[in-house]
């Protein structure tokens, strides 16, 4: 393979189109779920409590992440991927129904169970379709196709929530306006299983590790996963960013909806800013960036953007400065995701990587999980003890967890990049600047 193209009829372009929809779907889903249960909340005056249900939902299953690796590695990715996205095209259903709070953190429960079984799958079933020199811009397309997804469902949300005429539709439902989207997202996983079943990989799909127990190699995957020092400080850096950035997803809709009293719609409009954000550095990125190994400087840098613009958002009460600040938010955090992807993909060994992917993801998620019930409890907490606003002062503190945590990165790392510069063999190398005099031209 010499290119990596998605505009084509490849194994790669199914997978990538595949993947992107699957997206869509579960962020569509997850916005949606987050501004339903706000909903239901706020007849009582709890919003940024119940905002967090289906959050916590989908954090509580990333104790099962690292099984899902397991799975990735002893079984066919594809019929992993086409059962996940089945599943989930029936239960994001129910949520079209869903009045209770009760109902919609089982529903939100279930779906990510499966969506945590078909991620380590996808990630690990890359290797089988692009070859190796071109690993890190196919991670690139993948992220690009992830995050552009991400404010395309932001849009769908915003357009619909707002929206008269789907009224009559909603009425079969709930009766909530953004409940439409719940649709749309079923329809995007039933597309994306068609699109699989036409997919061709190079393996079987049944791994070697199927001699071992399973529990001996799930244990192999965690000790590979710890003992790898970069792997560990890289990991660390996303752990205590994911666990700051979690907030603006938990309280983002009530911040904007409560506390400065803007519609519905504009929570959807600030995640198409930070999504747009990402899907930027991702474009940039993908082309100058090929190969590289040491990252946790690169991830300081990109951290301390993320913190300073969201500090700088959430003092801000101008919408279109909340939405500026909230773009350059996503630059940050997009560097940081495409750094550590394709710092996995490009390290870990065939048959290690849907564990280490596993692992990795119960990490991230553990840390949601933390933000979640921190934020939410603390906003409550100083909205009925202090006279402050208690959703704006979290987002305040989580920036400023963000920030601290990049510099800390961020020191860690600069002794060992201005050793050795981390980005290697890639398109900046093509510039030179010559300084060397030639003894046969005149001075």
């Amino acid at each position: 393979m010499k290119s990596v193209k998605i505009f084509s009829r490849s194994p790669f372009s199914i997978l990538w189109w595949s993947g992107t929809l699957s997206s869509f779907g579960d962020w569509a889903t997850l916005f949606a779920s987050v501004a339903l249960a706000s909903y239901l909340g706020a007849t009582d005056g709890n919003s940024e409590l119940t905002a967090v249900v289906p959050v916590v939902a989908r954090i509580i299953p990333a104790f099962m992440s690292s099984f899902a690796g397991l799975l990735a590695d002893r079984f066919n990715k594809k019929n992993v991927m086409i059962i996940s996205d089945l599943v989930r095209m029936v239960v994001v259903l129910g949520l079209f129904f869903t009045t209770t709070l009760f109902q919609l953190f089982l529903i939100n429960f279930i779906a990510e169970i499966f969506s945590l079984i078909r991620q380590p799958s996808r990630e690990a079933i890359v290797p089988e379709l692009v070859e190796n020199d071109y690993l890190v811009k196919a991670n690139s397309l993948f992220v690009v196709g992830t995050y552009a997804s991400l404010p395309l469902a932001s849009l769908l949300f915003g357009f619909f929530s707002d929206a008269k005429f789907i009224e009559s539709i909603v009425s079969y439902g709930n009766g909530w306006s953004g409940s439409v989207v719940f649709l749309v997202d079923s329809l995007t996983f039933l597309i994306s299983t068609i699109l699989l079943f036409s997919l061709k990989t190079s393996s079987q799909g049944v791994g070697t590790t199927t001699q071992n127990n399973a529990l001996s190699d799930l244990k192999e995957g965690i000790n590979y996963f710890f003992k790898n020092k970069e792997l560990r400080t890289v990991t660390t850096s996303i752990a205590l960013s994911l666990i700051g950035a979690g907030a603006l997803f938990v309280l983002g809709s009530s911040y904007l909806t409560q506390s400065l009293k803007f519609t519905q719609s504009s929570f959807g409009f600030m995640i198409a800013s930070f999504g747009f954000g990402i899907v930027f550095t991702m474009v940039i990125l993908s082309y100058f960036v090929t190969t590289f190994n040491r990252v946790s400087f690169f991830i300081g840098i990109s951290m301390i953007i993320t913190g300073l613009s969201l500090l700088f958002a959430f003092n801000s009460y101008e919408f279109s400065t909340i939405l500026f600040f909230i773009f350059i938010s996503g630059i940050g955090s997009g560097s940081i995701y495409l750094l550590t992807i394709s710092y996995l993909q490009s390290t870990t060994s065939e048959n290690l990587r849907g564990r280490v992917f596993g692992n990795f993801y119960t990490i991230g998620r553990l840390s949601l999980l933390v933000s979640v019930f921190i934020s939410g409890f603390l906003a409550s907490f100083a909205n009925n003890y202090f006279d402050v606003d208690g959703v704006l002062l979290v987002l305040r503190l989580s920036s400023c967890f963000i920030l601290f945590s990049g510099l800390m990165t961020f020191i860690r790392g600069y002794k060992k990049i201005i050793r050795e510069f981390g980005f290697e063999n890639s398109n900046f190398n093509k510039l030179r600047l010559n300084l060397e005099s030639n003894e046969d031209e005149p001075l």
